[in-house]
């Protein structure tokens, strides 16, 4: 059985500084996310409740760094979030790289460039396929990626775009997407560091999901 101990207010025990610290940096990621893309959140909540009205489904994409982020948010819209409510319509639009995704060895840093290159043209490709397929005007693209340079990412807005898909896009980087027109949602994730990517990606979806729901069941709050 693992024993937890407490965390004692020490200056000089370097674990426990490190664990304090990095509580202080997410907290300042939240805040700088918040104040950031306060706007841009409520927008991206009223974009998902004009797509539900409007009887169109949220198509969920991420890879890499991200995979996991489209088959929660899937579940949290299908599913609850923190008030019952019907299940809302989305869809994940999944990938299939073969063995370099499944592969022990085959992370970002242990893959060569070439089969790196080959693995995320092949995720890419897959999720556009889905895309042009399964995509149709009253829907609305929303992903989430790493940073505004992944191929399936840049891929995806583009056959989104050339569909008349609005497009909502959570990625951390350097700036805001010129790519994005002025009906779709772009929101840049504070990421001091890669961690607390993650940890904002989580976080600003489960902002936008809540006022989705304020806004679908009204402002009572959870008790």
């Amino acid at each position: 059985m693992i024993q937890t101990m407490p965390i004692q207010d020490s200056p000089h025990d370097p674990r426990q500084e490190a664990m304090l610290r990095q509580f202080a940096e997410h907290a300042e990621a939240c805040m700088q996310t918040a104040r950031e893309n306060g706007y841009q959140l409520d927008l991206a909540a009223q974009l998902l409740a004009d797509t539900v009205a409007r009887g169109g489904r949220i198509l969920l994409c991420g890879a890499g760094d991200t995979a996991f982020w489209p088959a929660y948010t899937g579940s949290r819209l299908s599913g609850v979030l923190e008030r019952e409510r019907p299940p809302l319509p989305a869809l994940v639009l999944h990938h299939d790289a073969g063995w370099p995704l499944l592969h022990p060895a085959s992370t970002p840093q242990a893959l060569p460039p070439d089969l790196l290159e080959q693995q995320q043209q092949g995720i890419a490709q897959a999720i556009v396929q889905q895309l042009q397929q399964l995509g149709h005007p009253d829907d609305v693209l929303w992903l989430c990626s790493a940073d505004e340079a992944q191929p399936f990412a840049q891929q995806a807005v583009a056959v989104a775009q050339s569909r008349d898909i609005p497009v909502l896009w959570l990625h951390g980087g350097n700036s805001a997407m010129p790519l994005l027109s002025e009906l779709d949602v772009d929101i840049l994730l504070a990421q001091p560091r890669g961690l607390r990517l993650l940890e904002q990606c989580l976080l600003a979806t489960h902002v936008v999901c809540d006022a989705l729901d304020r806004t679908l069941l009204g402002e009572e709050e959870i008790s």
